[in-house]
Parts: structure tokens; sequence; C-alpha cells
């Protein structure tokens, strides 16, 4: 794995160099190839190279302004969030709220770019509609070229290296189709953000100065220690297009799983279904499945899915990114369904 990891990393950075590909990727080459490697998305190519190509075309890059406006949308979404994480009780504060907010709907943003840069379409989501939140459960898309879209489609928002297109119990039932976005937006992004809009300098530190809180010294050191901000990159992983399934998700419940056994566990790396780690016939199943692929009994063996400590103990559908549509033609396919 990590040798193919390496030799993703040096494509990418060729890339780079040769400007097929953004010089902000570079920077993020090790998260975008972990990702890429350990969720399968580049066995669906016939080279690391080709893989490189596709990369180039299902990017975009966020700037200070596709930055601002998510931000301004978050803040208006964030008082309406519920403060408990999903299935479990963790609060969190407003600030919080809208930090990952912004961080969540960046994906939708991207997303948004992508279709307008790639395949012209002028695109509204839900965050930038007022209503109860519950209108905008079936579809994060609510207008494409000004009228309503016939299909349904939910944005999940992921790190650059995370593998997992992860969806809440109820929106399986709602959406027809679930894009994956990967978004590299760090935990610096927020406050080098407010940073370059100037309200760290002008609201903060230029006050504190004038009365006398702090010195020029410890206002030139505050300042500069400060990161600046940086164009986010992202990518558009792929979808999942519920409609082709609807006669066996509920039926089968887990419709694909595969995994890598060790001393005491098995690690799934790729997988498509239900899954909740309290759910005895959803283990059960698993286990049937996962025995017969690798001819031997895993029923003693913990259960860990690849780059994720533990799941909520709440409802899921979860895909692989491996398993997620992404050829241009499956794109084209579905945009023209729009």
């Amino acid at each position: 794995m990590k040798n193919k990891i390496d030799v993703c990393r040096k494509a990418i950075m060729s890339a780079v160099d040769t400007r097929h590909l953004h010089e902000i990727f570079g920077r993020f080459s090790k998260e975008l190839c972990e990702g890429a490697v350990r969720g399968g998305d580049i066995d669906a190519f016939r080279s690391v190279s080709e893989w490189v190509s596709w990369l180039s075309w299902s990017s975009v890059v966020l700037d200070e302004q596709d930055y601002l406006t998510t931000a301004v949308y978050a803040l208006r979404l964030a008082p309406r969030l519920a403060p408990t994480d999903y299935g479990r009780s963790r609060q969190r504060d407003l600030g919080q709220l809208w930090t990952d907010a912004i961080r969540g709907h960046l994906g939708e943003a991207a997303f948004v770019k992508w279709l307008s840069q790639r395949f012209r379409k002028a695109v509204k989501t839900g965050i930038e509609a007022v209503g109860p939140l519950d209108e905008f459960l079936p579809t994060d898309i609510v207008e494409v070229d000004g009228r309503r879209p016939e299909v349904k489609v939910s944005i999940k928002t992921t790190k650059l290296n995370g593998i997992w297109l992860d969806i809440p119990y109820k929106q399986i039932k709602h959406s027809d189709v679930f894009v994956l976005v990967r978004v590299g937006a760090t935990r610096e992004h927020f406050v080098a953000f407010l940073k370059a809009i100037s309200v760290i300098r002008d609201k903060l530190l230029e006050p504190a100065l004038r009365s006398g809180i702090i010195t020029q010294d410890v206002y030139r050191e505050l300042w500069e220690s400060l990161p600046n901000f940086t164009p986010v990159p992202a990518y558009v992983a792929g979808y999942f297009d519920k409609r082709e399934y609807s006669s066996r998700i509920d039926a089968e419940k887990i419709l694909e799983a595969d995994g890598v056994a060790k001393a005491k566990r098995i690690v799934i790396n790729r997988y498509m279904g239900y899954w909740n780690p309290k759910n005895e016939e959803l283990r059960r199943l698993l286990s049937e499945k996962l025995s017969q692929k690798i001819g031997r009994d895993i029923a003693g063996l913990k259960i860990a899915f690849e780059g994720i400590g533990e799941f909520s103990e709440a409802d899921h559908f979860i895909v692989s990114s491996g398993l997620l549509k992404r050829a241009e033609d499956d794109w084209a396919r579905l945009v023209a369904q729009l």
C-alpha cells in the first residue's frame, strides 16, 4: 500500500510541475493518494497516470470568494442545526456549529462550481434557500438552470483522505443520488480566512493595541503567527445512484463487502450497505459475506472499517469510494437527467 501511495504522489507532483493540476494539490499529495489508494479509487483506472488525468478533470479550486459565500450561508444555517453530534451525546457550541457547517458545505460549493465549469450548469443548493430544514432533506440541489431538478441529489463532503460516503439512515430513503466530494479544508482555514478579510486585525488586534492590552511587538508577533489564506483543493470523487439498487437495498441490507483479515480483526475497505455497530443482524450478515470471500470463519474477529475509529451508534448507509461511479460518461448521463 505504501508503495502505491508513493507512486501516486510522484504522479501528482509531476502533474503539478507540468501545470496539468493546480499547484495547491501538490501540498496535499499525501492525503489525496491515501484516499484514492485506500478507497480503491485508483483500481478503477488502468494506471496511476490515468487516475491523475481524471483527477485534473474532476478537480476544482475554491478561492476566498467561495469561502466567503459558504461562510455566510453557513452562518445562517448554524443556529438551526442540532448541537448534538449525529448518534452521539457530545454538544457543540454555536461557533463550532458554524465552522463545521462551513467545512461540510464547502463540498456543495465545490460541486456547484465544478458543474458550472465542466457542464455549464447553473445550480443552486439548499443552503441558499430559506425555509424549514426538512424541506431540503430530499435534495441538496434545489435548482438547475432556473428550474426544479428531476433527480433528488444529496452532496456529502469528506476529507481528501476519507474513503466513505456516509449517508444517514433517513436520507437514503429520500434522495436518489448521493455525490461524494473530497475537500482539503484544514483546521487553519477559518482563522486564515478571518485574517484575510481583516477581521482579526481591524476588530481584534487594532482595538487591543489602542486599549493598551497588547504592545506593538505583541501585535506583530500575533499577526505574523497566523496562517495566510490559501485556495482550498477539492474534487468530485463520484456518486452512488440508489435507483440502480432500489430492489436490493432493503432486501439484502449489505450489497457488497470485502476486507483484510488480520490476527484479531478484519478491516473493511470495500462496502455498500447498511451499517450500525450495535445491529446484530447486520454483523451476522457481514460475517457470512466475508467468511465466504476470505474462506475462513471470521465470526470471532473484531470488525473495523478502514480509516474509521468508531462509528456512531446510529443507522448508516455507507459506500466505499472505490464503488462509486466516476467516469466522464457516467457524469454526462446523470447531468442530462438533472
